[in-house]
């Protein structure tokens, strides 16, 4: 898991079984930093209320959030990870 920054938002990358998922960084409840909370197969959990979410489509598994987080299209070329945003 790690996270960086692009255009002055965050992004969080996950290794699930081998295939990498990118989302947003911050928990859509609070905006807890995500990097810093649990990774538990394809479910990550928020370090400050517990939110859960599903790291492969952003789904809110467990309140108290309630909006998903943003997920976004990635593709390995090389040494390099591609990310696809429509806000940059």
């Amino acid at each position: 898991m790690g996270q960086f920054d692009l255009k002055e938002r965050e992004f969080l990358v996950v290794n699930v079984n081998n295939k990498l998922h990118c989302l947003d960084a911050r928990c859509t409840h609070a905006g807890a930093p995500l990097v810093e909370g649990t990774l538990n197969g394809e479910l990550i959990t928020c370090p400050w209320h517990y939110s859960c979410f599903r790291v492969t489509d952003g789904t809110v598994v467990n309140g108290p959030a309630q909006q998903p987080l943003n997920i976004y299209k990635t593709v390995v070329k090389g040494d390099d990870l591609l990310i696809e945003a429509k806000f940059l």
